[in-house]
């Protein structure tokens, strides 16, 4: 499994490119915000963007709840994709992720 980085600023339009960008690197999944996205749609997970704090918003999208970091990680592993789009303010979140969710560090970084 390979894991891609795509980094940039809050409102630098990363969800809003993914997609196409999943597409163009053969990306199965894309995570984002606390999701877990498979060709468009939301398949798992918890929208960060729908938490009341900011605080709230980052520790859903960090993964940081033990249940939706144990589903998310389930519903991979049964998914076994061969590559996996991360979405993240920066390298730190990325890492972060992966490790939480048992995934490789990103193999590539591309930044917004």
């Amino acid at each position: 499994m390979e894991t891609i980085a795509l980094v940039g600023p809050s409102g630098s339009g990363k969800s809003h490119r993914a997609l196409a960008f999943a597409n163009d690197i053969k990306a199965d999944l894309i995570i984002d915000d606390g999701l877990i996205i498979q060709e468009g749609r939301i398949i798992d997970g918890i929208s960060a963007k729908k938490q009341a704090t900011k605080v709230g918003a980052i520790k859903t999208a960090l993964f940081t709840a033990a249940q939706h970091r144990d589903r998310a990680a389930t519903t991979i592993a049964v998914l076994q994709p061969e590559r996996i789009l991360i979405l993240g303010t920066s390298l730190g979140m990325i890492e972060r992720i992966s490790e939480r969710l048992a995934l490789p560090k990103p193999a590539r970084i591309v930044n917004i």
